[in-house]
């Protein structure tokens, strides 16, 4: 039996760690370590250099089966240790790129059954690497992380990314913050709206007993086939939160948990109202109409998509008045004074679900009109 074949109960975590070595090094290697002095398999801790004078930016996701993904939406095995890499890597690189940080290592602690093949393992960390192919994530490495046993399978991912200290033209530090906005600023989006939770909602139609992209089973409509990519391997912008800075955004978050909930934080932490607006707001749910036809519903689930699904791993960003708005990102709406005091986000259209919240989740993996 090949070692490829092998279950990891059967190959034990010396083999499966050589295994996921012969993955990973190579792709290091190929991107001359990149600031990585110490990598995996080496000590018993990573070694970074940063560039000179740059400040280094932290963060760290989980994702869990059954909450964030089902193993049953992949007919391929092969597909399904890939995508679920991909969107891991995909959803702490965003977070690095929400804060105008180019991401530079992800440190990966992965929980798997013992009955899941070598292969499988490998094959998950060729996902990640297809996440860090992305453009504005090449001078990241995988610095290391841990292995262990459960149930299911759990991934938690810590990403590094570096801010430069200064940006010649640009006053004071550069980088992006929730707490920034400010009255009169122009809100916009940077990346889809809805199309992931337009794919979890196809994935978690009880109609489709695959979760197979085949046309046999799946409409041909480009949109449907877009969504159901967005939901099982997103690609979210990760050159846009530089863009931003240079040109000159106020303040920037990732939306993660559906525009409504995500704005709302960003309205909070910057004392403003964001003032979301229809017409825009439309027509990106009228994109979706063709997922809504699928599931035998309307625009208004197309709209609630928009408004609440989450897992696009976009970048909501505002810029001041005067700025000229970059290529990539869409007004979709304006910043404002609080009303009474109250910061919040004002939508000329209501909504009954508010966002993503993973700890009052009472449906797995995130179903019931969200994602993310």
């Amino acid at each position: 039996m090949s070692t490829a074949a092998r279950t990891l109960a059967e190959a034990g975590e010396d083999g499966v760690l050589s295994a996921i070595m012969n993955v990973i090094q190579p792709f290091n290697t190929a991107r001359g370590q990149a600031g990585l002095e110490l990598g995996p398999g080496n000590d018993d801790a990573a070694v970074l250099t940063p560039s000179a004078g740059s400040r280094v930016v932290m963060t760290t996701d989980t994702m869990s089966e059954d909450q964030d993904f089902r193993r049953a939406w992949w007919s391929d095995p092969v597909e399904q240790a890939q995508d679920i890499g991909t969107k891991a890597a995909a959803q702490n690189l965003s977070d690095i790129n929400a804060m105008g940080a180019e991401p530079a290592a992800l440190l990966i602690s992965l929980t798997l059954p013992g009955a899941l093949t070598v292969d499988w393992a490998e094959n998950f960390f060729r996902g990640v690497i297809r996440a860090c192919s992305q453009p504005g994530a090449e001078h990241c490495v995988i610095a290391g992380g841990d292995l262990g046993s459960g149930d299911t399978i759990a991934v938690t991912i810590t990403a590094v990314g570096e801010l430069p200290a200064e940006i010649p033209g640009l006053p004071g530090e550069p980088g992006l913050r929730r707490d920034r906005a400010r009255p009169g600023d122009i809100l916009t989006v940077a990346g889809n709206l809805g199309y992931a939770a337009a794919g979890l909602a196809l994935l978690e139609d009880p109609a489709a007993q695959l979760a197979s992209e085949d046309p046999e089973h799946w409409s041909a409509d480009p949109t449907v086939r877009r969504a159901l990519a967005a939901q099982k391997r997103p690609t979210p912008p990760l050159v846009e939160g530089r863009i931003a800075v240079i040109a000159g955004a106020t303040a920037g978050m990732d939306l993660s948990d559906g525009l409504m909930r995500d704005a709302g934080r960003l309205a909070r932490a910057s004392g403003v109202r964001l003032l979301l607006e229809e017409g825009p707001l439309w027509a990106r749910a009228e994109q979706l109409t063709a997922a809504a036809q699928g599931l035998e519903k309307d625009e208004r689930l197309a709209l609630e998509w928009v408004l609440a699904g989450g897992e696009d791993y976009s970048l909501l960003a505002t810029f001041p008045p005067e700025a000229e708005i970059p290529e990539g990102f869409a007004r979709i709406g304006a910043v404002a004074a609080p009303k009474a005091g109250e910061p919040g986000v004002v939508a000329p259209f209501g909504t009954s679900t508010p966002g993503w919240d993973s700890l009052k989740a009472e449906v797995s993996p995130r179903t019931s009109g969200r994602a993310g």
